[in-house]
């Protein structure tokens, strides 16, 4: 008895865990950048806010995760893969759900206003933006994207609001420009997923298309690539951090490769959880960065050119 018991514990514990979707809370890390470009990655005091932030991030969307699978139940029960979420499969009540998220609520902004009130505002807009999603924006076409977009500019916000750093306005343009190709290549492959049944599971999918998201890519990947570059030239480090233009190429034509050879693009996270190319690749880029921010890259160069220099052969 003791035995089945524990078993379904452990199955509602594992049902409440898929409800919240740790594996896209990859998505809230993007609040670390303001603390790592602004070269206090290793004070203690900020570096604790801001993985507060980043925890107060993962409780608040966890929470609209779950909301929005509540009042999605329906039509997730008709789609072919979130009908396995665990509101729709009837893991988990409609009312333990609505407790759950509300709990999760609360305690997002218990962190957020423990790391600095003002972030409380901003937790506060982006809980807005996604109220304004769910119920309305998601159905408009173009505007689903610019959503999707804001959502990652928001996550910025707070990482620079609990590190104290004020964001530029290159810093922001490159997030935007990049959460406007992640968004675009979501809804490509919904579009490739659901075939000709695309519009029945969502309304707002009936008016995109291969053609129209090819030439919505085709405006953002160039204004995505000229806006980093820039903003590598004119970092307050130096050309130094033009080394990382090349890393960002690389993982935008990686990213288009495993669009055409797969469905993964549909989820950012499963890119980032389970491509190796594309982890090695933001590793390599936040190592380059922290590099060159911390002054490590230059201060090797100059060593080892002085090095070099030193073994000079006189004839």
């Amino acid at each position: 008895m003791n035995s089945v018991v524990s078993a379904d514990n452990h199955g509602k514990l594992k049902s409440v865990i898929r409800l919240l979707r740790p594996r896209q809370w990859t998505k809230n890390l993007i609040a670390v950048l303001p603390l790592l470009f602004s070269g206090n990655l290793f004070k203690p005091d900020l570096l604790i806010h801001v993985a507060l932030c980043v925890a107060g991030l993962c409780l608040l969307s966890g929470s609209i995760y779950v909301f929005n699978d509540i009042l999605d139940v329906e039509a997730d029960r008709k789609h072919p893969t979130k009908c396995k979420r665990p509101i729709a499969a009837g893991a988990i009540q409609v009312s333990e759900a609505w407790i759950l998220g509300l709990i999760c609520l609360g305690l997002s902004f218990i962190f957020a206003y423990s790391v600095r009130p003002a972030l409380c505002l901003v937790f506060l807009a982006y809980l807005l933006l996604q109220m304004a999603y769910t119920h309305r924006l998601k159905h408009r076409v173009v505007l689903d994207i610019f959503c999707i977009a804001a959502g990652f500019v928001l996550r910025a916000l707070a990482g620079g609001a609990s590190a104290h750093v004020p964001l530029s306005s290159w810093f922001l343009l490159c997030t935007s420009l990049g959460a406007l190709y992640l968004g675009l290549e979501k809804r490509r492959q919904e579009l490739a997923v659901l075939g000709e049944s695309a519009a029945s599971h969502r309304k707002v999918l009936g008016k995109y298309s291969d053609r129209l998201v090819d030439r919505m890519e085709a405006v953002i990947l160039p204004s995505l690539v000229t806006a980093y570059a820039f903003y590598s030239f004119q970092s307050q480090y130096g050309q130094w951090m033009m080394i990382t233009v090349p890393i960002v190429l690389y993982g935008l034509f990686r990213y288009q490769v495993l669009s055409l050879q797969d469905n993964l693009t549909q989820s950012p996270e499963e890119v980032l959880l389970r491509d190796r190319p594309i982890q090695l690749t933001v590793a390599l880029w936040v190592v380059a960065s922290a590099s060159v921010v911390y002054g490590w890259l230059p201060a090797f160069c100059r060593a080892a050119v002085g090095l070099a220099d030193g073994f000079r052969v006189s004839f």
